[in-house]
């Protein structure tokens, strides 16, 4: 599959409720700022029908995602970058969306960075990786005899487990990269750090993380 193939999938899977990948934030009047890290081709902003007012932003490091996502809106300023170092000022964000996209980043630089980001009394959507889909993973993995990928799944597990005791992450030996499962309670201390409270966690179909930013500034974490 194409990356403009995998990505229109997204977009349709977004715009299908009943699909069971189906997953979408809540958008309130009160959100007429936002931010969507890890945006793709902007599938959540279009399929999200925002009103005229809504200034919506986008950003991935995939820069042929953000291409496609200018041929599909001209709703969303679509922006290359890291979740690590978002290139936006302090507190310009009403609502910062992440879908799926925090659990491959250096998790603590990445919260603080949307803390940063996030107006005071903002809010946050995170879909993140439990540790339920990620055993489901490792044991796919194994039973199909991928065994580079097993090998894989197992750091995402073993580095999944530091993150929620010591707060600390690794980058993957195979690939220099980061990716981690999250736990509510790992989750929670790091949205706190990062000048979040109210935090809700629905870890059902989909891990789904909600908080609000309150008036504290954030901590800093850099990888």
């Amino acid at each position: 599959m194409s990356s403009r193939e995998y990505h229109l999938r997204e977009l349709e899977i977004a715009q299908s409720p009943d699909d069971p990948r189906h997953v979408m934030p809540r958008i309130l009047p009160r959100h007429r700022r936002i931010l969507d890290i890890g945006c793709g081709a902007g599938q959540t902003l279009i399929a999200s029908d925002l009103a005229p007012s809504v200034q919506a932003a986008g950003l991935d490091i995939d820069f042929d995602a953000l291409l496609l996502g200018r041929e599909l809106t001209g709703r969303v300023g679509f922006v290359a970058g890291q979740a690590e170092r978002l290139p936006f000022p302090d507190a310009s964000f009403d609502l910062v969306l992440s879908r799926v996209t925090a659990p491959l980043t250096f998790v603590p630089a990445t919260l603080a960075e949307i803390g940063r980001v996030t107006a005071p009394g903002g809010d946050i959507w995170l879909v993140l990786h439990s540790l339920a889909k990620t055993v489901r993973d490792l044991r796919a993995s194994l039973g199909s005899g991928h065994w580079k990928r097993a090998a894989y799944r197992s750091y995402v597990l073993a580095n999944g487990a530091l993150f929620h005791f010591t707060g600390r992450l690794v980058p993957s030996p195979l690939d220099g990269h980061y990716e981690s499962f999250q736990t509510n309670a790992a989750i929670s201390r790091e949205l706190r750090r990062a000048g979040f409270d109210d935090m809700v966690a629905i870890d059902g179909r989909h891990y789904v993380v909600t908080a609000r930013r309150g008036e504290r500034p954030p901590d800093s974490h850099r990888p």
